[in-house]
């Protein structure tokens, strides 16, 4: 086995939230996931986009927060829907959400809490046959969904309560529904289908949310989308097999839907929106991979169409947030998510990001508040190898300064320690005993409460956990294999499935932002092994191991999916790689020198700075990432401690902290927010050798 000075040091990199939270009070209201209330005067209140949740055709929904400056996604956990889930949608109180899944012929219901935007499941309804869309109208008493393979659209009532789903009587559609929507009064609704190349208009009533069917009017050929504006006057529908989009005019009596004249869209349109102040729509083109754009007559709701913007491939849906700044398109294809400003006098979209989805991604639907999602610090906790414990710290929200708590016993040389995304669980990968620690985590104080210790592979240097919190995964030196475990929700236990086979001397473990790939460096055989996670089990495939510098000791990922690091000890450089977004695989670029034996590398929340402790030197590289390429440009090191083994940034991105093996010391930086520089604090005592460091975070 390898080593580098005879100190065994690993990253443990913790993108994980706490799931006690300060609540701001600031409340929640969706996008035009169901569609948006008529205008109104202006208010006082800003309209501040909070969190963004993606349906994912693998089962899944993405959780995201929104920066509400800039639009980025920052990825949050994912939870499970049923199979093939093609639409999402937010109840507008914010404190529930659906999924309509098409594989399994029914309709997931969530809770959402108002503070982190986590989703809890509740118990799932039936639907129709292939269920394709769901929306819920503007009061929140009723929720519809579009079975396209039963011709019919299901009616539910919803509970003010739990968010629960009662079915009424479905009422027949056209061929082939495969969207529906409620206009802004509650009054009426509208489903596109897709066979019989028509738009059915439904009046609803106000006491049961039943259906009765209107005259249905013809559309272009295959309608699979249709939406209303927030004025409730015109309505469009996206027709993937003419590319164009129908428009029409509302009759505010009756719902009943007079044509105008359609306008080309890109090729195969799947869905259309309309941007809450109703000057501006957007359909996503399936076919062409880009979103048209389109100015709206506000007398005669006519569209004029802009310059369209490319997307990813095969973008299913374009979504815009409750602030009217920025727009999402859903890229099926290419597994990622397209992020757009939107020129508030043109509605021109100008492309600033992607962040990675789930496989799939079909939809996206969007809360909002007053006030914006922030991160806070609360927690950090240090692995000491020497005296065999894990230190305990709280954090200065303001500073960045830790207090020392009261340390915890761990098993021998703990190499490693993570905290799960709840901010509830910890581990401790032990070196020396073979197993991993288990903790509780007070979420007052941040003591840790220990469990029962679960065995690993040979001398485990590192344990992380993917972001569903559902599972962890151990890197095993001197077995050469992943330990993969299943996490007990309630009380945070490990129970070991089957390991899988790394390369040489594996040190560090680490879990994408959307918990579908993970990847361990092999400090032996100088490469990074490439693994994708079965959703259910966690169990973990190989594919194509690909070479890293010499010596590789950490490995980790951005936050927004795209590009991973790795952290070369031998060669004293970082490997820098761009992750293809459906299959994990790494593409290495243009390695970046850093100091004397790298040890440990890390990457700031918003994606914009990296870190690496130089064990060799004492000191910790600063880079910024090109948005673009990912690609390390070297900023001015700094001083650390003796012997910096592992550096982690807290999770609002304003703080890093450095666990200095030689000096058995913390060292406390805070963090430059424009450049990325760090200024040196004080230093905090830990155990003996702390040689692993992570931090708890809370949404506010």
């Amino acid at each position: 086995m390898k080593r580098i000075l005879n100190v065994l040091c690993v990253v443990s990199i913790c993108l994980c939230l706490s799931s006690v939270l300060i609540s701001c009070g600031s409340g929640s209201s969706p996008s035009a996931s169901a569609p948006p209330s008529p205008p109104s005067p202006p208010s006082s209140v800003p309209v501040v986009p909070r969190f963004a949740y993606a349906a994912n055709a693998d089962g899944s929904v993405l959780m995201y927060t929104v920066d509400p400056v800039t639009g980025k996604l920052r990825p949050n956990g994912y939870v499970l829907a049923g199979a093939s889930p093609l639409s999402v949608a937010v109840h507008p109180s914010g404190r529930f959400a659906y999924a309509a899944n098409n594989g399994s012929d029914n309709v997931s219901v969530y809770t959402i809490n108002q503070t982190t935007g986590a989703l809890t499941a509740g118990t799932a309804v039936a639907a129709g046959t292939s269920p394709s869309s769901v929306t819920v109208d503007p009061s929140g008493r009723f929720a519809y969904v579009a079975n396209y393979n039963s011709d019919n659209v299901s009616v539910y009532t919803i509970n003010q309560t739990t968010g629960a789903l009662t079915a009424g009587t479905p009422v027949a559609a056209g061929t082939t529904p495969y969207s529906v929507t409620v206009d802004p009064s509650g009054r009426f609704a509208y489903a596109a289908n897709y066979n019989s190349n028509n738009v059915s208009v439904y009046t609803i009533d106000q006491t049961t949310g039943a259906l009765t069917a209107g005259t249905a009017v013809a559309a272009g050929t295959n309608p699979r989308s249709v939406t209303v504006d927030p004025s409730g006057r015109f309505a469009y529908a996206a027709n993937l097999g003419s590319n164009n989009v129908s428009v029409y005019t509302i009759d505010q009596t009756t719902g009943a839907l007079t044509a105008g004249t359609a306008v080309g869209a890109g090729t195969q349109p799947l869905s259309v929106t309309v941007d809450p102040s109703g000057r501006f729509a957007y359909a996503a083109n399936l076919g062409s991979d880009n979103v048209s754009v389109y100015t709206i007559d506000q007398t005669t709701g006519a569209l004029t169409a802009g310059t369209a913007v490319a997307a990813g491939t095969t973008p299913y849906s374009v979504t815009v947030d409750p602030s009217g700044r920025f727009a999402y398109a859903a890229n099926n294809g290419s597994d990622n998510v397209s992020v757009y400003t939107i020129d508030q006098t043109t509605g021109a979209l100008t492309a600033t990001w992607n962040v990675s989805a789930r496989t799939n991604p079909t939809s996206i639907a969007m809360t909002s508040g007053s006030t914006a999602v922030t991160y806070v610090p609360k927690f950090a906790y240090a692995a000491n190898g020497g005296s065999n414990t894990v230190s305990v710290y709280t954090i200065d929200q303001t500073t960045g300064a830790l207090t020392a708590g009261t340390a915890v016993a761990a098993g021998s040389d703990p190499a490693s320690v993570t905290v799960d995304p709840s901010g509830r669980f910890a581990y401790a990968a032990n070196n020396g005993s073979d197993n991993v620690s288990v903790y509780t985590i007070n979420q007052t104080t941040g003591a840790l409460t220990a469990g029962t210790a679960v065995a690993a592979g040979t001398n485990p240097y590192s344990v992380t956990v993917d972001p569903s919190g559902r599972f962890a995964y151990v890197a095993n030196n001197n077995s050469g294999n992943v330990s993969v475990y299943t996490i007990d929700q309630t009380t945070g236990a490990l129970t070991a499935g089957t390991p899988v086979a790394a390369g040489t001397n594996p040190l560090s473990v680490t879990v994408d932002p959307s918990g579908r790939f993970a990847y361990v460096t092999n400090n032996n055989s100088n490469n990074v092994s490439v693994y994708t996670i079965d959703q259910t089990t966690g169990a973990l495939t190989a594919g194509t191991p690909v070479a890293a510098g010499s010596a590789p000791y950490s490995v980790t990922v951005d936050p927004s999916g795209r590009f991973a690091y790795a952290a070369n000890a031998g060669s004293n450089n970082v490997s820098v790689y761009t992750i293809d977004q459906t299959t994990g695989a790494l593409t290495a670029g243009t390695a970046v020198a850093a100091g004397t034996t790298p040890l440990s590398v890390t990457v700031d929340p918003s994606g914009r700075f990296a870190y690496v402790a130089n064990f060799g030197d004492n000191t910790v590289s600063v880079y910024t990432i090109d948005q673009t390429t990912g690609a390390l440009t070297a900023g001015t090191p700094v001083a650390a401690g003796t012997f910096p083994c592992s550096v982690i940034v807290d999770p609002s991105g304003k703080f890093a902290y450095v666990a200095n093996d030689g000096s058995s010391n913390v060292s406390v930086y805070t963090i430059d927010q424009t450049t990325g520089a760090l200024t040196a604090g004080t230093p905090v005592a830990a155990g003996t050798n702390p040689r692993g460091i992570a931090t708890v975070g809370a949404i506010q």
